[in-house]
């Protein structure tokens, strides 16, 4: 017979400072739910509310306000053009590899 993990409680030991043992406390007298019931609240506004490294970056601006320095006729934006540069780059050894090979 097999029994899945759902439904299965694990208890678990969490290290707080007194200042959030405290707000743990507030909370639980404030909403009238207990310790478990609270830190599950928590992790579910979390998880609801988490952005993803990318929304972040944009968010702050980060995205699309940094250029790679040229070099040598090279394009200043690899990341954008990272498919092309390599494409080239891919190429070039190809082309490299059919010199270098002996002919028969």
């Amino acid at each position: 017979m097999y029994y899945g993990l759902e439904g299965v409680m694990r208890t678990i030991s969490v290290r707080l400072d007194d200042g959030s043992e405290a707000r743990l406390d507030s909370l639980c007298q404030t909403l009238g739910l207990s310790q478990t019931e609270v830190v599950k609240a928590g992790l579910d506004l979390l998880q609801q509310h988490s952005t993803s490294p990318a929304a972040l970056a944009e968010g702050l601006g980060l995205i699309g306000s940094f250029s790679s320095a040229a070099q040598e006729g090279g394009t200043t934006n690899r990341g954008r053009d990272h498919s092309a540069l390599l494409r080239q780059k891919l190429s070039r050894q190809e082309s490299q590899q059919r010199l270098s090979r002996p002919q028969p």
